[in-house]
């Protein structure tokens, strides 16, 4: 069977003749053609979904759009559905069409403005790689290398995986948007993949590694004056270039702070993935993240994912009894002028402190014991995050017996934790709270969540690595308060 795709698939057009909304009202000027995709194509047909809104904006209407160059609108068929799906029957292979608007309560003598657009015959498609400087490029179908030049069917899948040298960074390709390693894009037509790398200047190799973890506090027009992000940004970004930070987890990133980390931070790439629909950030991700940055200079980042705490991992969701989709996001980095190569984890664990709650963050540490082994390895691994519960919690006490607690391993020689102020020493029931060792949430910003504890923690996989250093560190770098409700978890790690 022949089949033929439509491209654009979103189509910005108007209709020049008064017609009638949804509700009967005339309209005295030209609805809005909103949007039109393809709901489906068969050999000489194509069905589009297609919305547009009146010029009193409360009314959407349902158009068709397409119908041949060169023929008359009778020539062809159009109907529509319940839905507002409509199908133009007749059409041609390899011929070129004019767009018009159809109302969704009749389909011919329609004045429109016109667009071309390219009905091309299926088959198979040729996959054509770019020369390669920087770095290597790999693409795959069906979990199969595919070659430069060879074909797959259409509109089917190839996954693209790109890799910087140790003297590049992966800036960019052709096919899909962001930077992430690995992605896969629909081939349409013949393509040719680019991928460009970006020449970086190379940091030495060292024998200790910055590993951190820091909740930013998210976006909110809650917080007011100094604690408003845009008034408290400068002093966090301080805080990670005070530590020169190798690699550190980053919770609550929101869509408004992320850019923020590229535009200040030139040294540090952001890898993070939306909660919403588990994207990559730059790549159409949609809702909160659990982020992480790494210093490019130092390191390549030779992998990356994300997986959901919750039953279907691979896919956006939560465990029962969550608020909140919850995941890990993690990186493979390889110290450019060594061999030195390891995974970090950084995670967001459900919130609330009832005994839901404990609950919920006990089932996403067992997810998580699950799946880190399988991502890892035998490779050195460090486990970071907000895992919003104190110790004594089941959670806590299940990853820390799969990998240690570098705050614990450092003993009487770590250092730092949140100092409660005056206010908080005043007040009945907190000063049991004030008098322990190492917080790292403040209390600061929330006035229901108010108790200062340690929740944000440091892991690794000993048989690796060890901590020669730990800080939670109470600086509020020169501002009237802190950066942030938590304090950045700092650590020195040696890889063995």
């Amino acid at each position: 069977m022949e089949r033929f795709l439509v491209l654009p698939l979103i189509i910005l057009v108007a209709l020049a003749s008064c017609k009638k909304n949804n509700n009967g009202k005339e309209l005295t000027e030209s609805p809005e053609l909103v949007s039109a995709k393809i709901s489906e194509i068969g050999d000489t047909f194509v069905k589009f979904k297609v919305a547009g809104v009146d010029q009193n904006g409360d009314a959407t209407t349902k158009f068709v759009v397409v119908f041949p160059l060169q023929k008359e609108i009778g020539e062809v068929e159009c109907e529509v559905d319940d839905k507002g799906i409509i199908g133009v029957e007749g059409l041609t292979p390899n011929t070129n069409y004019f767009v018009g608007i159809f109302t969704k309560d009749r389909c011919n003598n329609v004045s429109y403005n016109s667009e071309d657009i390219n009905f091309t015959t299926s088959g198979p498609k040729t996959v054509t790689l770019g020369a390669v400087q920087g770095g290597t490029v790999k693409m795959f179908y069906k979990g199969e290398e595919l070659k430069s030049g060879e074909t797959v069917p259409q509109n089917s899948y190839v996954t693209v995986e790109a890799v910087a040298d140790d003297y590049h960074l992966f800036s960019g390709i052709n096919i899909y948007k962001g930077v992430a390693v690995r992605d896969s894009f629909k081939v349409t037509k013949d393509t040719t993949v680019v991928a460009e790398f970006t020449a970086v200047d190379a940091l030495p190799a060292t024998d200790k590694y910055k590993v951190c973890n820091y909740n930013i506090r998210l976006y909110t027009e809650d917080d007011k004056k100094d604690k408003h992000w845009t008034n408290r940004r400068s002093y966090l970004f301080k805080m990670i270039e005070k530590h020169t930070m190798d690699v550190c987890g980053l919770e609550e990133m929101t869509p408004q702070q992320a850019p923020d980390f590229e535009k200040n931070m030139p040294d540090y790439e952001y890898v993070g993935y939306g909660r919403d629909n588990g994207k990559a950030y730059g790549a159409g991700s949609s809702g909160e993240q659990t982020g992480l940055v790494y210093n490019k200079r130092h390191f390549v980042k030779q992998d990356q994912g994300r997986f959901f705490l919750s039953n279907t991992p691979n896919k956006p969701s939560k465990v029962s009894g969550a608020s909140f989709n919850r995941m890990v996001t993690w990186v493979k980095l390889k110290e450019r002028k060594s061999d030195v190569i390891f995974y970090f984890f950084a995670t967001h664990f459900d919130h609330p402190t009832n005994q839901t709650g404990i609950n919920t963050r006990s089932k996403e540490a067992d997810i998580a014991l699950v799946e880190v082994p399988k991502i890892v390895g035998n490779n050195p691994m460090f486990f970071v995050g907000d895992f919003n519960c104190r110790p004594e919690e089941p959670a806590y006490q299940k990853l820390a017996a799969q990998w240690k607690d570098s705050f614990i391993t450092m003993g009487d020689k770590a250092q730092g934790g949140y100092v409660c102020n005056d206010a908080q020493l005043a007040r009945p029931g907190l000063q049991a709270d004030c008098a322990c060792k190492g917080n790292t949430y403040t209390g600061l910003y929330n006035v229901n969540d108010s108790l200062p504890k340690r929740i944000d923690f440091v892991l690794y996989n000993e048989v690796h690595a060890y901590p020669i250093s730990y800080i939670a560190d109470g600086d509020n770098m020169g501002h009237t308060t802190l950066p942030s409700d938590h304090v950045p978890v700092v650590t020195e790690m040696v890889i063995k």
